[in-house]
């Protein structure tokens, strides 16, 4: 085994995001190997930062307004330590690609962080990337290497439907300076191999399926508030965003069988502040339950009959493999997605619905299954598509790109 890596990870999300996506999940496990020193994104007031500073560090004394200057960190656990750069919570309210929201959250971050990395002599970091806002700022920074975990088509995002030819400046910058570029969906392959010729790979997404397979067993206790809603209980587990969840085909779905229980679990309007549930929550068969704890989504999928992916098809979704679908296929449930391209290789194991009207017929469909043949098959897919095969996947790639640097 190599030595142990600094890892520097630049993420697109708090480490305290309580929906865990590619950047905790892989994080966590890299830690057991290496040194993770996770970068939170996103604002903080100054004073909830100084505030961290004191009862993180527990650094005696006055906090002076200097203190902002410098990072706080605190341990999460063995191998793993969240760093926290402030930035201002107006930045927000400026274009993606304004000159000051750039400088404020990437441009200054990056530098504050060169900066600590120096006092503590870390001149060896990895630069582990998920935002391509950063560009190719870090590679200014001392380094042994540059990954960019690429998860996301940002050009796709609402946010960034004025600031469009800037993100894709920043990205190609990015995968110019990145020794190893990994694609989590053939059409980000595609897209990107061009941008880093022989050093782009297709790792696609998978799931925690030990977890998740919690669903499939007697001691799993199945949410109260799910035991009084009339079955069957179908159910959709994510971000509810109108950019990429298909409302359209749930509310068909709700109208036309008045019999079943739509379950939607998932903060609404995440990176889509536009997204409009009122005509789907005045429905009396649909429950929008907002955010549950991630160790509870095995007891709700256990209380569900049949698990949904009904994403659009746009530009976004072309590029997306949702992480919630090895995560379903560990239940065991029966799962009725929409024809994403980059599930076809497990169209399959699944029902697939291209229209609405097929939605509500897949799902009648679904919920005839009593094969437990069809039900372990899909259990077993989900364990041989999981976080440490991922994970080891990118750190072959990362030590091979080491070994051939000079």
């Amino acid at each position: 085994m190599s030595p142990p890596l600094n890892i520097v990870c630049l993420s697109s999300q708090p480490w305290e995001d309580e929906m865990w996506t590619n950047k905790q999940h892989i994080m966590s496990r890299v830690a057991e190997q290496h040194r993770v020193l996770y970068v939170n994104f996103g604002s903080m007031s100054p004073l909830k930062f100084l505030a961290r500073a004191r009862q993180r560090e527990q650094r005696p004394g006055v906090l002076t307004p200097r203190r902002l200057l410098e990072p706080v960190s605190y341990r999460v656990r063995e191998g793993l330590e969240v760093v926290e750069i402030w930035s201002p919570p107006w930045f927000s309210s400026l274009e993606p690609s304004h000159p000051l929201r750039v400088e404020l959250e990437f441009d200054r971050r990056v530098r504050a962080l060169g900066r600590w990395l120096a006092r503590r002599d870390i001149s060896d970091a990895v630069f582990w990337v998920y935002h391509p806002g950063y560009g190719g700022s870090v590679a200014k920074l001392p380094h042994r290497a540059v990954l960019y975990d690429c998860v996301d088509e940002y050009t796709a995002f609402p946010e960034f439907a004025r600031a469009r030819g800037w993100i894709r400046r920043r990205e190609r910058a990015l995968c110019r300076v990145a020794d190893v570029v990994s694609c989590t969906a053939p059409a980000l392959y595609e897209a990107k191999r061009s941008l880093a010729p022989g050093r782009t790979h297709l790792v696609h997404n998978v799931g925690d399926a030990e977890h998740f397979e919690r669903a499939t067993l007697a001691s799993t206790e199945v949410p109260r508030e799910l035991s009084e809603l009339p079955r069957p209980i179908l159910t959709f587990i994510g971000a509810v965003s109108d950019y990429k969840l298909n409302l359209d085909w749930l509310y068909a779905l709700a109208t036309q069988r008045p019999e079943y229980t739509l379950l939607v679990i998932g903060p609404v309007g995440v990176a889509d502040p536009g997204t409009d549930v009122a005509k789907l929550s005045a429905l009396p068969n649909v429950k929008l339950l907002g955010h549950r704890s991630y160790d509870s989504l095995p007891g709700y999928l256990k209380g569900t009959d049949v698990a949904l992916i009904p994403y659009r098809i746009n530009d976004y979704t072309r590029a997306v493999f949702p992480i919630k679908f090895f995560e379903l296929m560990a239940t065991g449930k029966p799962l009725v997605i929409s024809p994403l391209p980059a599930l076809e290789a497990f169209w399959d194991s699944v029902l697939v619905a291209h229209t609405a009207e097929q939605f509500i017929q897949q799902c009648d469909a679904a919920l005839q299954e009593h094969a437990a043949e069809a039900q372990e098959q899909r259990v077993a897919l989900a364990r041989r598509h999981s976080w440490p095969a991922r994970v080891r996947q990118l750190l072959d790639l990362l030590e091979a790109a080491l070994a051939a640097r000079p």
